[in-house]
């Protein structure tokens, strides 16, 4: 049986029942009847539209309307709050967002400490390089140049100068290498700073946000505190040079 409305294609709970009942669409106001096929339009009704029945929603009718979609509401601020909620809330993500910047920059730092050394280090392989390359020019039994004389010395002073000629754009490209490579990290250094600050502030927040929240865990709590106070004593230590100090006075000691 056909149970939409012919005119605006609303969904009607039609069953055999209904056979011979008249209405009136509530959403387009057609008159309607029910036949043997279902809905169709009532084009010889006797009632005008404003005296017949209209199809309406409620426990007793047979003629029941769906319900209207429910519409998507907007995200409030207490959605939010229960989104965030497993993760401990805005603290918590202010506090994981600072671990990550302060790990990342961290290592950042770390990561251009060590290119500096390789690129340092492989101008030493390339002098080494060369030092073994000159060392196995020395006959056999051999072990030190002033203990060649005539054509051995001759010989081994002319292969070490093609050597050495050999290595000397290598070394001088690997000291450029060096002094650029040491000069573009110092340059990124002032912005692995910049990130590494944004990280403290992040984490200082997070955990002032834990601390003076009564509705966490008390341990969570104390724990956000002791790294509050951690961090307050490094900048303080940092900022007057106390370590540097204490250093000194153990080394004395």
């Amino acid at each position: 049986m056909n149970n939409t409305c012919p005119s605006c294609g609303v969904l009607y709970n039609v069953a055999e029942k209904d056979i011979g009942r008249r209405l009136h669409c509530k959403k387009c106001h057609v008159p309607l009847k029910v036949t043997d096929n279902g809905l169709e339009t009532d084009t010889a009704s006797p009632l005008p539209p404003s005296a017949m029945p209209v199809a309406s929603v409620g426990p007793d009718d047979d003629l029941v309307l769906p319900q209207p979609p429910r519409r998507r509401l907007p995200v409030s601020s207490r959605s939010v709050g229960v989104i965030l909620a497993p993760i401990g809330g805005v603290p918590g993500v202010l506090f994981a967002t600072g671990i990550v910047f302060v790990l990342f920059f961290t290592f950042m730092m770390r990561l251009g400490d060590a290119s500096n050394l390789r690129a340092a280090e492989y101008r030493n392989k390339l002098a080494l390089e060369k030092d073994i390359k000159i060392r196995k020019l020395l006959p056999k039994g051999k072990i030190d140049p002033s203990q060649l004389e005539g054509n051995e010395l001759t010989r081994f002073n002319d292969e070490r100068k093609r050597i050495e000629d050999e290595y000397l754009p290598l070394l001088l490209q690997a000291d450029e290498d060096r002094r650029a490579t040491e000069i573009g990290n110092k340059r990124l250094r002032l912005y692995e700073g910049y990130g590494q600050l944004l990280g403290f502030i992040l984490l200082a927040f997070g955990c002032l946000g834990f601390a003076l929240n009564n509705d966490v865990a008390l341990l969570l709590r104390i724990v956000a505190a002791i790294i509050l106070v951690g961090m307050a004593l490094g900048l303080f230590n940092s900022a007057t040079g106390a370590d540097t100090g204490l250093s000194a006075a153990l080394a004395i000691g």
